[in-house]
């Protein structure tokens, strides 16, 4: 099952990219995703029989579900506030954290998981060219924290709980806790035209279902740094699609000394791609070294 992380990291790399074609309130936005996310899964869950958690196991969904919200009403938010390159890095900084994480819910991390990680990490900060807007950053990082502990969590109950019975209380509380938080701030949720609900469910439908609801269901197999580190194939895929659908072209590059060529100047960006997807290369091999 481990062929279903590329399925996911591609999902997810179009989710920056189609709230920002989405004019709506971030808030508005965070809420229809997680809400039209959580009526597939409870449709998908009573279609299969499947049961909801139970015990410590239904708090720990529940409060895996505040920190999803807490990732989303801070990351959403951060894409206007700064670029899709730098928001998407920053808030996948997250499987640092998860390599502290793993060691308190009995994962026992490598020295070839720790490398890839902190490698992917690197390459995914090369990615940003500019340090963006000092708002959009800080609520990115926010957003990686709370990711960070999301997975941990998911990675506990997942070995215990179906994926859809795990999903459907986070995915359901995270929507409440958007609604409660829009209708405090007294956000728009309803005054938009199909186009706007449209882009809603295929958020919830593509990033949401086939990106957080695969890993989700891979956490019950893997390691969660595992899923971790691959996100972080995220701000590679959302800063490669920005260029033709938003026209962000990243800036700024390193000069190299080529031998019998001189310097050439090589785009920043092109090196954090090659080297975030050795770093998640690793992280996979031991992944697959391990359950082989």
């Amino acid at each position: 099952m481990i062929w279903l992380l590329p399925v996911g990291i591609l999902a997810i790399s179009s989710a920056a990219i189609l709230i920002r074609l989405t004019p709506a309130d971030p808030l508005a936005i965070t809420f229809w995703r997680l809400a039209f996310a959580t009526i597939i899964v409870l449709l998908m869950s009573a279609w299969r029989g499947e049961e909801f958690p139970r015990g410590r196991f239904l708090a720990y969904s529940a409060l895996s579900g505040v920190l999803l919200a807490v990732h989303f009403l801070s990351w959403i938010p951060s894409l206007f506030y700064t670029t899709v390159a730098a928001s998407t890095t920053l808030v996948n900084i997250h499987p640092v954290l998860m390599l502290l994480f793993s060691q308190k819910i009995g994962e026992r991390i490598g020295g070839a998981t720790a490398v890839g990680v902190l490698v992917a990490v690197a390459g995914s900060i090369l990615i940003t060219l500019s340090p963006g807007g000092l708002l959009g950053n800080l609520l990115a990082l926010v957003g990686a924290l709370a990711f960070a502990g999301y997975l941990a969590l998911g990675r506990v109950v997942r070995a215990h709980v179906s994926t859809l019975g795990y999903v459907a209380v986070a995915y359901g509380v995270a929507a409440a806790v958007s609604l409660a938080v829009a209708a405090a701030l007294r956000a728009n949720l309803a005054n938009y035209d199909l186009y706007v609900f449209f882009m809603f469910l295929l958020i919830a439908s593509i990033p949401m279902m086939l990106g957080h609801t695969v890993f989700n269901y891979l956490l019950g197999r893997y390691r969660a740094v595992t899923i971790a580190a691959s996100t972080l194939g995220e701000p590679v895929g959302a800063t490669l699609l920005a260029i033709p659908v938003l026209g962000e072209v990243p800036r700024g590059s390193i000069l190299l000394n080529a031998p019998e060529v001189g310097y050439v100047e090589v785009p920043l960006q092109a090196v954090g791609i090659v080297v975030t997807i050795i770093g998640i290369a690793i992280v996979i091999r031991e992944e697959i070294k391990r359950g082989a």
